[in-house]
């Protein structure tokens, strides 16, 4: 068969759940014997819009559409794009698949569903979350509060915004604005490639200098140290600042003999930032490890940051050296830049403004037929997509059920479950103390990291900690809420940078169990799975993908978008941790994607008999 799978994006551009459920399939029916090649969009103001490039990732052919929103002037146009159409309809003339797999439209268009009808492809699409039936795709309202499905007076008040046009929307746009001061660019504080400003403890002055890493063909500058090495650097940060840098082992180093090195980064000898890299035995780990780790000010006169390397093999440091890319400290914000939080009252009111803002954009809207005309016009849309698929598959019973609630034909969907492919896990080593509770995702408020930070709030950092892994995106409406999430961490919470998806299985490795605190109702995330396959147990809300996640066992739920409920948990762990002992034996077992794709071809058959009937 010729599989044309259709997301919003594709590494290597991003590596989220879709993202990797896509890759992995491709790759599975690939390897069958299936040609598969995966269509997106991507996003360059510098290049020419709804330009189509192709290429290759990891062997799987790549088309990739360029799209700004630089041409969108209705709200119609946003879902709705009979340019990124035409470009889809010839790339299939091209391609001639048999299937076209949707995972995503959302930045595309649904017109393209239609397109692989008219050309006669069995069209099929996974749902991941709930944008067909939502445009905002998580069913949260704009002051976060959960919607119970789409009807238009809802829609209306959500999409104000973006209904509205012209003057009005300009209007109502003004109503928005924030007191929070534009950025400026980055500016460079720290060089730590100046190697006299940092004090070197080495047991040979050799073993730090600057150097050329060569790895994959490009040759960059970085630091040189070989274990046992640390380099101290005093700082002094006013406002908010970023470790931006990269480790890897020196590729002189990949064919000797000996271990692997950990690269540590300790602020006043707390640990920020913590990797193994063995390239010698793991082939994969003979490339650079990006990190990007968040700075706050500091008062501290006595205050530094070191970055420091060790032998993973105390017993052998020979043919360990290792080094640090271009590490620099970068302030995110210019000198304006507030350097006192805003009280908690003065938040409050400024939240409530913004809210009434935005009620008096949903009334303007109420009364506006050209709102009206929008929320109509998407949902005849979906109504003509629901029809012209030929099959939908969720990956949770929940959010099937939810679909059939809201009009899905029973014959058009299916429940199948993502799968995943098994990774080499070292066994765990019982519990130990303090407790090591992890969240790994991106910060935005419908992901609930503030839940976790408040449950953790009385928590003794003696007993359990938090590591609290990923970034903030930014998110319309709430651009101080990482700001505000690390202002509520307490001292039993530590957070940590950016990190490379290939890294997620280190990360858990270092955890006793992983906290998903969502306040939306969850597909079938991606974490818990892998959570479950690096051995480790989950705490997650009581409703949605999340607990149907650990109804067979192997986590325990706390009351959705209830952070004393969650500390409840936490504390009962805490009394008794042989809890998580128990709850690992109980980890249900995770689709493979080689039974995944079983299903899949059996489904893709099944849309091609009934197209040939």
């Amino acid at each position: 068969m010729r599989i044309l799978f259709v997301n919003h994006t594709f590494p290597p551009e991003s590596y989220a759940g879709s993202e990797l459920c896509v890759l992995n399939l491709a790759h599975e029916l690939q390897r069958r014997g299936h040609q598969t090649a995966a269509f997106y969009r991507y996003a360059d103001p510098t290049d020419e819009e709804y330009r189509i490039r192709s290429g290759s990732f990891e062997s799987i052919p790549i088309h990739k559409i360029n799209h700004t929103f630089r041409f969108i002037d209705t709200f119609q146009s946003i879902y709705v794009n009979s340019a990124i159409a035409a470009k889809f309809s010839h790339l299939l003339y091209e391609f001639k698949p048999d299937v076209v797999h949707f995972h995503h439209l959302t930045n595309l268009s649904l017109s393209l569903a239609h397109e692989a009808k008219m050309y006669g492809a069995a069209a099929i699409m996974t749902l991941h979350d709930y944008w067909l039936l939502c445009q905002r795709g998580q069913l949260l309202k704009q002051d976060l509060s959960l919607c119970a499905g789409p009807s238009e007076e809802d829609c209306r008040s959500c999409l104000a915004i973006q209904l509205l046009r012209g003057t009005a929307q300009r209007c109502a746009a003004g109503l928005f604005k924030r007191s929070v001061k534009r950025s400026r660019p980055e500016e460079k504080v720290y060089d730590l490639m100046d190697l006299r400003k940092a004090e070197r403890k080495t047991p040979d002055p050799n073993f730090i200098s600057q150097a050329v890493f060569d790895l994959g063909g490009d040759s960059v500058p970085a630091l040189l140290t070989h274990p046992p090495a640390e380099l101290i650097y005093p700082i002094q940060l006013n406002r908010p600042a970023r470790l931006r840098s990269a480790v890897a082992m020196h590729p002189s180093t990949f064919d000797c003999e000996g271990g692997g090195v950990r690269f540590e980064v300790l602020r006043n000898q707390s640990v920020l930032f913590s990797r193994a890299i063995d390239a010698k035995q793991n082939h994969d780990h003979r490339r650079w490890f990006p990190f990007d780790i968040a700075l706050d000010p500091s008062d501290r006169e006595d205050d530094c940051l070191t970055l420091r390397v060790h032998a993973e093999n105390p017993e052998n440091n020979q043919f360990c050296s290792a080094g640090w890319r271009e590490p620099s400290i970068v302030y995110i914000d210019g000198p304006d830049f507030p350097r006192k939080l805003e009280s908690p009252r003065k938040r409050q009111l400024r939240s409530l403004i913004y809210q009434a803002a935005y009620v008096a954009a949903g009334a303007a809207a109420a009364f506006s037929p050209k709102a009206r005309e929008g929320i109509r016009h998407r949902r005849n849309w979906i109504n003509r997509i629901i029809n012209e698929m030929d099959q939908f598959i969720s990956p949770s019973r929940f959010l099937m059920e939810f679909f059939l609630r809201h009009g899905m034909p029973e014959e058009k969907i299916v429940f199948s479950d993502n799968g995943f492919i098994r990774p080499e896990i070292e066994p765990k080593a019982p519990v130990g103390s303090p407790i090591r509770f992890g969240y790994i995702g991106t910060w935005i408020p419908s992901k609930g990291v503030d839940i976790a930070l408040q449950a953790f709030e009385k928590i003794d950092p003696a007993k359990a900690k938090l590591t609290i892994h990923g970034f903030f995106p930014g998110f319309d409406g709430y651009e101080d809420y990482e700001t505000q999430l690390r202002a509520m961490a307490g001292p039993a919470v530590e957070f940590h940078g950016r990190y490379d998806p290939k890294d997620v299985y280190s990360l858990l490795a270092e955890m006793d169990c992983l906290i998903v605190p969502s306040i939306w109702w969850e597909n079938s995330p991606l974490t818990t799975h892998e959570a479950f396959l690096a051995h480790v147990p989950l705490i997650v809300a009581d409703v949605g993908g999340m607990a149907e996640q650990v109804k067979q066992g192997g986590g325990l739920l706390f009351r959705h978008r209830d952070f004393t409920s969650l500390r409840m948990v936490i504390e009962t762990i805490i009394q008794e941790p042989t809890i998580l002992d128990n709850l690992r034996a109980e980890i249900p077992d995770v689709k493979s994607v080689r039974r995944h794709a079983d299903e899949l071809i059996e489904i893709y058959t099944n849309a091609l008999n009934k197209k040939e009937e």
